[in-house]
């Protein structure tokens, strides 16, 4: 039982021990975000400063906007300038911001705009480049478990902020807490970065790439050397070999892979807004209620996060990927027939499953689809198309939830189920293991 374990939660931590640093990045920086979009600052601006919602919703896609168009120039740089110094710039940049926010005067609210433009632009600073390094860093047969460790802390501070925003504000009998709580993530995720990421050669994850041993050089010695010098270049900054034209190569073109990330992301994004209402006007679920059902649903992508991603390794990251679109898409088309909480939970734990095997799954597929110089540039891209359907994604689950509530998972479902017979018909050639 312990090996099985010890396979499943440590032996990734031990050849890379890294990670960790990177997880705690990724998740004090996504603390901060969910804090600040899902909680705090549209009950501050509506309830504090008796903002219109058209307005919320105004500097809501100001950030989200801004975030992404600057994502895919910003990865792009990250490929010729190192990612570190981004990664850590990001949150540093921002790490005011909230304090900014919340002490302005009320006549003066309008100012959020332009601060939300600078929390876009230290997010797309923040988030390509740190799954590039990943895709960088990690050799090929646990990319997919390495990036279910940051996709795991990611989808789980979603559910931990929401808990701890409603918590807090209860504790506390305000919303202005919030702000500060976030700054104070925001701070060690950018604190975290700048110690704790490798600054040069041999250290961290470059360290982690095994050198064999052997009185000559043979080829294997000449492969680890050369996988180590371009997982310190990209750290560093420094060239690497590769063109720009192999990130469209066979056998997955861009325009399916930006496909593929709309849909996944529209599915998920197109009732995201409207989950909290949800539960609280159709399962009339009280505020503490809603925290504690948003927290069960996260501890399982604590628990089962890591071990999803070693499956998706096992199976192939193309066949995991066309997986988990099936599995969200009957979750999504089963939650409007959920009518007690109990119910809910349970299918929502279906569609936690499904969607934390795929993610890491799909972000491994892609990264591994490009060569190190411009794995960065890469993940730029399927990032902004990820942004596109992050801002399509509330307009569409906004006119689908006046029309009818229960329409937003019907969308979603839709949504997910094309991206399952795309993913279905598309993705082959599946990677294991070992290659």
């Amino acid at each position: 039982m312990f090996r099985s374990l010890d396979r499943a939660y440590l032996a990734l931590f031990r050849e890379y021990p890294s990670l960790l640093r990177l997880a705690i990045i990724t998740g004090a920086a996504q603390m901060a975000f969910a804090l600040l979009n899902v909680y705090a600052l549209p009950v501050y601006l509506n309830r504090d400063l008796h903002v219109r919602g058209l307005a919320i919703g105004a500097v809501m896609a100001t950030f989200l906007f801004c975030e992404t168009a600057l994502k895919f120039p910003l990865g792009r740089l990250s490929d010729r300038w190192g990612r570190k110094p981004f990664v850590v710039l990001g949150p540093l940049l921002l790490c005011l911001n909230p304090i900014i926010v919340v002490r302005l005067p009320a006549r003066l609210w309008s100012l959020v705009f332009p601060v939300r433009v600078v929390d876009g632009i230290g997010a797309a600073a923040l988030w390509p480049p740190l799954f590039a390094l990943v895709g960088d860093l990690v050799k090929d047969r646990s990319r997919a478990a390495a990036m279910s460790v940051l996709n795991t802390v990611y989808v789980g501070a979603i559910g931990a902020a929401a808990a701890l925003g409603s918590f807090t504000a209860y504790l506390t009998g305000g919303n202005r807490s919030l702000f500060y709580l976030a700054s104070a993530f925001l701070f060690v995720s950018g604190l975290t970065a700048y110690f704790g990421l490798p600054r040069g050669r041999g250290h961290g994850f470059a360290a982690a790439v095994p050198k064999p041993s052997g009185p000559s050089p043979g080829l294997g010695q000449r492969a680890a050397e050369v996988t180590l010098h371009r997982a310190e270049g990209a750290i560093n900054g420094a060239p690497t070999e590769g063109t720009w034209s192999q990130v469209t190569t066979p056998p997955y073109p861009l325009s399916l892979i930006l496909l593929i990330s709309l849909l996944m992301t529209l599915g998920v994004l197109s009732l995201a807004n409207f989950l909290i209402l949800y539960v609280q006007v159709e399962l009339r679920l009280s505020a503490l209620h809603t925290g504690l059902l948003l927290l069960a649903l996260s501890v399982p992508v604590l628990l089962f996060g890591l071990p999803l991603g070693h499956l998706a390794d096992r199976w192939g990251t193309a066949r995991a990927v066309r997986v988990s679109f099936a599995i969200c898409a009957l979750a999504m088309w089963a939650i409007p027939s959920c009518r007690t909480s109990l119910t809910f939970a349970g299918v929502g734990l279906l569609l936690v499953a499904g969607h934390i095997l795929g993610i890491p799954a799909w972000l491994a597929l892609v990264s591994s689809l490009a060569p190190p110089s411009r794995r960065g540039g890469l993940m730029g891209i399927v990032a902004t198309a990820e942004g596109i359907g992050a801002g399509l994604g509330p307009l569409i689950g906004g006119w689908l939830w006046d029309w009818r509530h229960s329409y937003i998972f019907y969308g979603s479902a839709v949504l997910l189920t094309l991206g399952a017979l795309v993913a279905l018909c598309t993705l082959r050639g599946e990677r294991r293991a070992g290659a």
